[in-house]
This record gives C-alpha cells, structure tokens and sequence, in this order.
C-alpha cells in the first residue's frame, strides 16, 4: 500500500488556465514590479531628511532617500560594467579556442 502525502499527483494533461504562458508570466511581472514600487515609494516618503554628498568634485544636499537610491543604481552601473567585461572575456576565451580546434 502506498503512503500518502498529502499530495495529489497530476493524472493528465492540464486543464485551460493552468499552464504557465507568456501573458501569465506579464502579469506576475506587473504585479511583482507594482509591489517593489510602492515599497520602494514607502521607503522614500519615511526617509525625506536632507543629508550633504560628497562625490568626487561634486558637493550637494538631497533627501536621504535619493542618495541611496542613486548609491545604489551606481553600485549596480559598476557590477553590471565588471559582468558585462567578464562575459566578453570569456567569449573571447571560447572564440580563441574553437579557432585553434580546427
């Protein structure tokens, strides 16, 4: 006698409106994004206090908030400049060897 697990498997094909399409995927999208805006909009609106900036030459004043915001965007220019190097690297490194393998 099989044990049970409290899980029923799938004795078929999948009913209309169980599959995984393009257009439910838009909307989880859309609804994940609307969620990572508002808390994002909750972070902003509790963080407003000005604080001083220093980058490099420039000096200025903003909202807590926004150098954050604009900290982490240029953290994220950076990783994504150090990927996108790394990844031609390698291409370079595959193009390299299927040369020398003919």
């Amino acid at each position: 006698m099989a044990e049970s697990t409290g899980q029923e498997t799938e004795t078929g094909p999948p009913l209309p409106g169980e599959r995984q399409t393009r257009l439910s995927g838009a909307w989880t999208a859309l609804v994940v994004g609307i969620v990572i805006l508002v808390v994002i909009l909750v972070f902003i609106l509790q963080n407003l206090q000005n604080v001083e900036v220093h980058l490099l030459f420039l000096q200025g004043q903003l909202p807590l908030a926004v150098a954050l915001l604009f900290a982490m965007v240029l953290g994220a220019v950076v990783v994504l400049a150090f990927g996108a190097g790394r990844i031609l690297q390698l291409r370079l490194v595959a193009r390299q060897a299927r040369r020398h393998d003919k």
